[in-house]
Order: structure tokens, then sequence, then C-alpha cells
């Protein structure tokens, strides 16, 4: 437990910081020792992406496609060069009307929203749970006749998939889960990405699982399965022998080049068998610092619920609950930086806040935009407000280290938190 008596001057303010600048804090990304001896291999090969026209057999790509449809107990798993992409060729996969409206929760990226335009569909933008910052069942808005929901599993918690997937089914809406923040999370044990129509990761640089740029989609459908293929391959699929070249041109869709190279695809190879043991450490200390503020007062991490039984933490969320007086989430994050020389920040601003969302700066969507600025006009979104301007956050690499390290946050949390520190 953290004493908040006698608290001294903030390290903002000029006064000693919590913890001493020389002792580092984990690195991130940690790269595998297999990582070196993979690009090797494909440094030597004749394959250096899945399009190439030789060498099909021993595909990268192949190999993660199949290890991650194995991690997130799916049929099949199809690697993309982003997870922006992977949004869009979900949500294309699904073969909607141009202008069909799709539910995005306001508390998330912006990709969750323009994949959304980027597939001809318009992102109708909704509120999220109050305690758990995830779109739930209650926000399913049958009014506007939405034809699927981008459920964005956020920060250390997911989304109830269940109760979500029961009742878009109920609404005839299609689940395609946004997991570029669940790797290895799972909800009673079912993983994150099975439970939808699709589940969409991304493994950019900050992902838990990352290659640098990197992204997949997966998926229990076989047709649906086909049809990514062919999304992000130019209209191509898969060969069914070892013949060179990997791909066929099948055409059964119009697609684009969103492929992984054989490069990122080496990488996620070696990545992967870490993760596991990467998740049992940030959970342990998960649990450690939750343990340390329970007696400091207006201070909760944001949980998830008992049904998630096993976390993924991307960012580790801080909810103040009450703000000192005349003290914002950004003043916060700043002393919390100060105190640690780690970087404390507030998350993403929401959807209908963000300066990244303008559709109408592209004249092509011209008639998307219309329809996304009438329909979002009068929406509130009171939770998820209400959540980002009380929290604080900081990458999951902060918890890759030890006991003293959460000891050193749970004393800078209860320092900055005290009304007394800011007077």
């Amino acid at each position: 437990m953290v004493s908040q008596t006698k608290l001294p001057i903030l390290a903002v303010h000029g006064g000693r910081p919590v913890r001493d600048p020389s002792r580092p804090w984990p690195r991130w990304p940690q790269p595998s020792p297999d990582v070196q001896a993979n690009l090797a291999e494909v440094v030597g090969s004749d394959r250096w992406t899945l399009t190439s026209q030789w060498g099909s057999s021993g595909l990268f790509e192949r190999r993660f496609a199949e290890m991650f449809a194995a991690y997130t107990g799916t049929r099949h798993c199809v690697p993309v060069d982003h997870g922006s992409s992977a949004l869009v060729v979900a949500l294309e996969s699904l073969k909607l009307s141009f202008g069909d409206r799709v539910l995005v929760p306001a508390l998330t990226w912006v990709a969750s929203a323009t994949a959304a335009l980027r597939a001809g569909l318009v992102p109708i933008l909704v509120d999220v749970d109050s305690e758990l910052g995830c779109m739930g069942p209650e926000h399913l808005d049958a009014e506007v006749g939405a034809k699927a929901a981008v459920v964005v599993h956020w920060s250390a918690v997911m989304a109830d998939a269940p109760g979500l997937v029961a009742a878009a089914d109920r609404r005839g809406i299609e689940i395609v889960e946004d997991c570029a923040q669940a790797h290895g999370a799972e909800w009673l044990g079912r993983p994150a990405g099975s439970w939808g129509r699709l589940g969409c990761f991304s493994m950019q640089q900050g992902k838990v699982l990352t290659c640098g740029e990197g992204g997949a989609v997966v998926t229990d459908d076989d047709d649906l399965a086909t049809a990514l293929q062919e999304l992000r391959a130019d209209s191509r699929r898969y060969r069914a022998d070892s013949t060179d070249p990997a791909l066929e041109e099948s055409a059964g869709i119009l697609g684009s080049n969103f492929c992984l190279s054989e490069f990122g695809a080496a990488v996620l190879c070696a990545q992967l068998p870490l993760l596991d043991a990467q998740h049992a450490r940030r959970n342990h200390n998960f649990r450690l610092l939750d343990e340390l503020l329970t007696d400091v007062p207006g201070v909760r991490l944001i949980r998830p619920r008992p049904e998630q039984t096993k976390m993924s933490i991307y960012e580790l969320a801080i909810v103040f609950d009450p703000l000192p007086p005349a003290v914002t989430a950004e003043h916060l994050a700043d002393a919390l930086t100060a105190e640690l020389h780690r970087p404390f920040y507030q998350g993403d601003p929401p959807l209908h806040r963000s300066r990244l969302l303008q559709p109408w700066t592209k004249p092509t969507l011209q008639p998307l935009t219309r329809d996304f600025v009438e329909c979002n006009k009068d929406r509130k979104f009171t939770a998820t407000e209400d959540l980002y301007d009380r929290c604080v956050v900081t990458h999951h690499s902060t918890l890759l280290g030890d006991a003293q390290d959460m000891h050193d946050i749970a004393s800078a949390i209860a320092r900055v938190a005290s009304p007394i520190s800011w007077r």
C-alpha cells in the first residue's frame, strides 16, 4: 500500500522525482533470439515477398498465417501489411452495399472509422461502457440501420464479445472485432478475434506482437477467407499446390495489394513464441500495481470483467476520479512522466474530437461524408468523454519491468493524485 502523508514537491514543479533517472526501463521492441536467423534466411533466398514469381515453398508468410490461426483458435489467418488494411479488407469481404452504415466506438484510434470510409461505408460513432471503455450490447443502435459493427477491445480489456454477437445476430449486424490491442486476450477461454465473423489485428511497432508494420485478419468462414486473400493480393489467392508462383489469379473479387512482406512475416514467426511469456509478466505486474494502489483514493486501473480469462495489455489505463482541483489528465500525465522518466500520456482523443477524422478533406468521399456528418451531428458520447478526460495511460512495455518498477509507479501515482501536491 502507498502512503499519501507528507508528500514532497512534485518533480514537474522542481521537486525530486520518485525514480532515479539513471534506473532504466524495459526497452521496446524486444527482439527474439531467432529474428536474426529468420531475416538472414529471407535475405539469402529468392522470395522476399508473397507476390514473387519464384520460391513459393517455405514462405514465412504462410508459416505465420498457420501459427497465428492456431494461436487465435480460428480456421484461417490472412496476413496483411497493416492493421488498417486488415480492417479495410475485413469490411470489404462482407460485400455490403455502398453507403451502408457501420457502428464504431468513439474511444478508439482513427483507423477503426476511416477503414469503413475506405471500404465505401459510413462510420456511425457510438458511446462506450463507462467502466471498460468498450462498446457493449446496449450500444448496438438499431435505429441507424447499421449492417456491421467494429467492436474494439481497448487498453487491457475485451468488449463483451458473446453479448455483442448475440445482440448483433438479433439485429442482422455483422461483428468485426478490432483486436489491435488484444493479441492473446480471451473471454471465457475463447481468444479475441474468434467471436465475430472476422477478427483484425495490428502488428505495428507499439503493439504487443510487432514486426514494425503488419497486420492480419482471422476468420472461421471459408468463403470469407478466400475473399480476404483476393482483396489483399490484387484478386489473387493462395495456389492449392506448391508450384510457382505462390498465388493464382482466381479473380473472384477486385482487390488491392496489402500483402505482408517476407521480412515482416519472418519477424512475426520469431516473435509470436515469446508473446505468452510477456503477457504473463505484464499481467503479474498489473495485479501487483493494482494491489499497491488499493488505498490511494480516487484512483483505479481499468480492469477486465471476470469473464475475461486472459488479459492482453496494450496500454495501462489509470483513471483519476475525481481529478485534483483545477488539474487535468494532461497535467497528471506530465507530472507522472517527470516523476518516473517514462512517457505517460492521454490516450487517443475520442473520434468526435479527433483532428484525424475529417472525411470532407477528400473530395472522392463526398457522398459518404454527407451521411457521416448528418448521422453523427447530434450523437452523445457522455461516457467516452468522461473516461478520456480522467484517464492517463502508459505503454505496455512499462509493465515488463520488476516489482521495484511497480512500487515506483504506485508511489508516483499517489503523489500526483493528492490535491495537497497541487496547492
